[in-house]
């Protein structure tokens, strides 16, 4: 994952070991410091309190990707010992993600447009047709879905991919409390 950091310096990122507020961190190879993923700003370490710019991506299973990407390549980069680099080091001050933490039920598609949050379960998304066409904060916006990839994404109305994030219900709305969660409709009775 790459993002670049306020003062135009690319950094590159990896996961970083804890959550804060539910959410996962990320850490970065350039300096060590640590981010939080949904404050988008670095939260300890010689950046801290350093803004970032987020960069539209898709976070998806690997076969689902292969399926869209066909001649993509994976790169496994090691860290300290000869470890993956994510999950090498603990920051101080938050708390180790629990293995039963993990339920995808809670997961969905958390998006920023404008002045307005919203969060999209996926548990819902699968009751409507995808792509879902709904004004964001004055704008038209797509949302996709892959339940069985545990994928969604937002695109505006040229296709271009959206900055929004997948999350899991509570660590989204610790960062959002005022987001509008998305429900369908109820289909309407004949009488």
């Amino acid at each position: 994952m790459y993002a670049r950091q306020t003062a135009g310096q690319q950094l590159t990122f990896d996961f970083g070991e804890g959550l804060i507020r539910d959410n996962l961190l990320l850490v970065d190879r350039e300096t060590s410091s640590v981010w939080s993923q949904l404050d988008n700003k670095a939260v300890s370490g010689p950046l801290k309190g350093t803004a970032m710019q987020v960069v539209p991506s898709l976070q998806t299973t690997w076969k689902f990707w292969r399926e869209q990407y066909p001649d993509s390549l994976a790169a496994v980069v090691e860290g300290k010992q000869g470890r993956p680099y994510f999950y090498s080091d603990f920051t101080p001050g938050t708390r180790r993600p629990r293995p039963t933490a993990h339920d995808p039920s809670t997961l969905g598609l958390g998006l920023v447009v404008g002045q307005e949050a919203w969060y999209f379960p996926l548990s819902e998304m699968v009751r409507v047709e995808s792509p879902l066409v709904l004004e964001i904060d004055g704008q038209p916006v797509q949302i996709h879905q892959r339940s069985e990839a545990l994928t969604a994404w937002a695109e505006d109305s040229q296709g271009t991919l959206l900055p929004g994030v997948m999350a899991y219900r509570k660590g989204w709305l610790d960062f959002f409390p005022n987001s509008r969660i998305y429900r369908p409709k109820s289909p309407q009775r004949s009488q």
